[in-house]
């Protein structure tokens, strides 16, 4: 055990800071009093030092050498978060969100009981989710509504791009079976589960040679995010048609047949090149959408507390049922929605971060942009400067940045 007082060493050390000092009058040798005076302060001072450092050599080695594990973190962080998750998305059931939704939707004669796919099961499901996306359509509700998805564009990419990687792993392999769970389940869970799955596997500390990606997986990737995701968005809140809106849905699906399709025309083994700067416009892409549309509700609500408060605060305790509207349920599980799939995505890209400086940059960079340019904007510059420093930098300053 460390910390053993036999040591020679200790002995020694001792010996050498515990010796007398000569008293003027003594049979020693007299000293002068402003000598004994400075060899008494010196003795009390070297007398803490060693001290001090005995106390150093007591403390047990398995204090001194004890290391979270590193999956510990992660986890005791992520998991309640996605447990949180469901538990505010319960508010849409005890709001009488759920009651409200299914008198729209069959056997009720609402007025989203439609004929989508026919199959009964699926179209059930269907009328649901178009039930809550055209009631977000509200005029009161609906720059929230287009916020969320244009902020959702850096993490629907963000996905696909890390698909594409070279070394990528297992657990990120699979881009539109994920975008189908976080649809179906909620954003709220999925992405809290899918950080931690990231972190797990050690995506987060990818080198150069591992995170390539070529020219032809970056141009799919972000061909899928334009035709899969942005624009069938973008016609679901101009035309807010329910057919339109129930086939945006599956968007997920929508966007693996434009990467795949897009693959076909022009396959890696033609592109092989490195995708660096389209990976880079991607993430640029997500952040201008995400910012113009965020600055443009601040713009609009400029002054008005009361209405940035209802548009992006839910409440804590659900909604009265006796008196809560379609409306204002399906606003509430929207914004418990958002907020923890993009608390979890800036908790997440601190991971990122090669040390405690980097850490703190990046947070506060995150609580800064997100009030100003939305999280969406936050969490595409944290990937913008990630990409840089893992296909961009040169090897001198990555050095200096790590």
């Amino acid at each position: 055990m460390r910390g053993r007082l036999e040591s020679p060493r200790a002995h020694a050390l001792l010996a050498n800071r515990f010796r007398m000092v000569p008293v003027h009058g003594s049979d020693s040798e007299s000293v002068h009093p402003s000598t004994a005076l400075m060899s008494t302060l010196t003795l009390q001072s070297e007398l803490l030092i060693s001290t001090n450092a005995l106390a150093v050599l007591l403390i047990p080695k398995s204090l001194t050498s004890y290391q979270i594990y590193p999956e510990l973190l992660p986890t005791l962080l992520f998991i309640p978060l996605a447990v949180g998750g469901g538990y505010f998305l319960g508010h849409f059931d005890k709001s009488g969100g759920v009651v409200l939704m299914d008198a729209q939707c069959p056997p009720n004669p609402g007025p989203y009981n439609m004929r989508y796919v026919g199959v009964g099961h699926i179209d059930h499901i269907l009328c649901n989710f178009v039930t809550i996306f055209q009631t977000s359509f509200d005029p009161t509700t609906l720059p929230f509504s287009v916020d969320f998805l244009a902020s959702l564009a850096a993490l629907v990419a963000f996905t696909f791009i890390e698909a594409g990687r070279r070394n990528r792993s297992i657990a990120l392999a699979f881009p539109a079976a994920l975008g189908i769970l976080y649809h179906t389940l909620s954003g709220a869970i999925i992405f809290p589960l899918f950080w931690l799955a990231l972190i797990l596997s050690g995506h987060h500390r990818l080198e150069r040679v591992s995170a390539r990606i070529d020219r032809a997986n970056a141009e799919a990737a972000f061909f899928a995010v334009l035709a899969g995701f942005v624009l069938p968005s973008a016609l679901m809140f101009s035309l807010q048609d329910p057919i339109v809106t129930a086939l945006w849905q599956p968007f997920a699906m929508w966007m693996w047949v434009a990467k795949t399709g897009h693959l076909l025309f022009r396959p890696p083994s033609r592109y092989h090149e490195s995708g660096y700067w389209t990976v880079q416009a991607t993430f640029i892409f997500t952040f201008i959408i995400s910012a113009i549309s965020h600055i443009a509700i601040l713009w609009m609500t400029w002054g008005d507390l009361v209405l940035l408060k209802h548009l992006y605060v839910p409440p804590i305790s659900p909604p009265d049922p006796a008196t809560t509207s379609l409306t204002l349920a399906a606003h509430v599980v929207l914004q418990w929605d958002a907020a923890f799939t993009f608390c979890s995505s800036v908790v997440g890209t601190l991971w990122f971060a090669r040390n405690a400086k980097q850490v703190a940059l990046i947070a506060l960079w995150s609580v800064i942009a997100s009030v100003i340019v939305g999280p969406g904007a936050a969490v595409s510059g944290v990937l913008i400067w990630r990409e840089w420093r893992l296909n961009g930098a040169p090897e001198a300053a990555k050095e200096k940045i790590n």
